[in-house]
């Protein structure tokens, strides 16, 4: 018989296998923590956009692979049993077998991308210290994907069911069924992507604003401004509020509101998306960017200058306000709907100089007693008419603008020409909210 003394025994074999397995696994371990280090170098030399460009895209990747593999899954076992379980049976199966369905977004990074975001909009700081609503931020944040994710694959499986029950009542054989199947569930992974990229894009632009007013609070900012991006895919809304003056109150409270959501639909009454334009006093659940899908509009936090002018005419002075003086305009004033009003040299000239000789205490002194707002009637008779929103003061001066930018402004004391360029039941009373279908002309208001 062979001398069994050098043979190790189950126990040693198993004990290695154990230190083998550590070993390749160590090595593993080692491996994803030098792409970790690697990847945090080189984030430190992206921009932000990039960093929340790669972001949003590993998360709607990350999403669609899941629901690639979930798909494929079911589709293969609905092709494997349709022709050997009853139809009634099998979809009572797969209707068990959807509840399986658990599409998630990855959001262990979610901690550096606030970090970078808070950095980037912290006010003159090189450094941020994260305080209580920092960290409530970010985990309304991560709430915010998985309430996404839950809702998403409720609403999924609903839709599912549908569409393979819809399948399965016609007379189908089981190449027809998977030639329909694999149609219909690739056209929902397709359409699906572009849902992932457009939650993780909302999330992140909503925490963008977060942090900027969280940040800004801390060195007592008193009022933030609107900047949207102006060019043909603008929103009417973000067009509208472009250069509003909202002040910290009203957005702290809305923060607040965001903060202690308990569901997503919660959060979409704190912060519901707009696609109209609004003139007069914001909403409190109205103020903080994304304004709507896809939206590019962000705030900027901003300290309020007013200095005092003479008239020459008049001899008497007149208070200009607004955030700085920009040497892209003659005039800058924040006018008492709260919009930051541009007025280019051209413009001013036109104003003052024209027929109607408005002088600039005239001007302002309308701007600062707005009545009316609404958009620009169609009438093909001057340009860029679809960009344009005209407002009525009480006094009766007229102003056209484009954005913030205002481009004419006319004395019409019949209330004429504002009728006349306005569309009718959008014109809203600026002080109230409401909307009128057209406003009196002044001996109407003797009767």
């Amino acid at each position: 018989m062979k001398d069994l003394g050098s043979v190790p025994s189950v126990d040693t074999l198993f004990q290695q296998s154990k230190l083998l397995n550590s070993m390749i696994t160590g090595e593993n371990m080692q491996k994803k923590l030098l792409k970790k280090i690697i990847k945090a170098n080189q984030n430190k030399k992206k921009s932000l956009d990039e960093i929340i460009d790669e972001f949003i895209k590993t998360q709607s990747q990350y999403a669609r692979g899941q629901l690639e593999d979930y798909l494929s899954s079911l589709f293969v076992y609905i092709n494997k049993n349709y022709d050997e379980i009853p139809k009634e049976q099998l979809f009572e199966i797969v209707s068990s077998k959807l509840e399986d369905l658990s599409v998630n977004f990855d959001t262990k990074d979610i901690d550096d991308i606030y970090a970078s975001i808070a950095l980037e909009t912290s006010v003159g700081a090189t450094k941020v210290v994260f305080d209580k609503i920092d960290t409530e931020t970010i985990k309304t944040m991560r709430n915010g994907f998985l309430w996404a994710s839950d809702k998403y694959n409720t609403n999924t499986q609903d839709l599912l069911k549908d569409t393979i029950e819809e399948a399965f009542k016609g007379e189908l054989k089981r190449a027809e069924l998977s030639t329909v199947l694999k149609d219909k569930f690739q056209g929902i992974i397709d359409k699906d992507e572009n849902y992932f990229k457009l939650v993780a894009d909302n999330i992140i632009s909503q925490s963008q604003s977060l942090s900027t007013i969280n940040q800004a609070l801390k060195y007592d900012v008193k009022a933030f401004k609107v900047r949207a991006r102006i060019d043909g895919q603008t929103s009417d809304f973000c067009r509208a509020i472009n250069g509003r003056i909202i002040s910290s109150e009203h957005l702290k409270k809305q923060l607040n509101n965001i903060l202690n959501s308990k569901s997503i639909d919660d959060k979409k009454i704190a912060a519901p998306w707009q696609n109209k334009a609004i003139f007069s006093k914001l909403p409190k659940n109205i103020g903080m960017p994304p304004y709507h899908g896809r939206c590019r509009t962000q705030l900027d936090p901003v300290w309020i200058n007013e200095s005092t002018k003479l008239d020459k005419q008049t001899n008497k002075e007149y208070k200009i306000k607004n955030t700085k003086n920009d040497k892209r305009y003659k005039l800058t004033h924040i006018d008492n709907t709260g919009l930051e009003v541009n007025i280019n040299k051209k413009n001013y000239n036109k104003i003052t100089q024209g027929k109607h000789q408005i002088s600039e205490k005239q001007l302002v002194t309308a701007l600062n007693d707005i009545k009316y707002k609404a958009p620009a009637k169609i009438t093909k008779l001057h340009p860029n008419e679809h960009i344009k929103s005209i407002a009525l003061s009480n006094d009766g001066y007229v102003f056209v603008f484009e954005s913030n930018e205002l481009v004419s402004c006319i004395y019409d004391k019949g209330n004429s020409y504002f009728n006349n360029n306005s569309i009718p039941g959008k014109i809203t009373d600026v002080s109230t909210g409401k909307t009128i279908n057209k406003v009196k002309k002044w001996h109407e208001y003797l009767i």
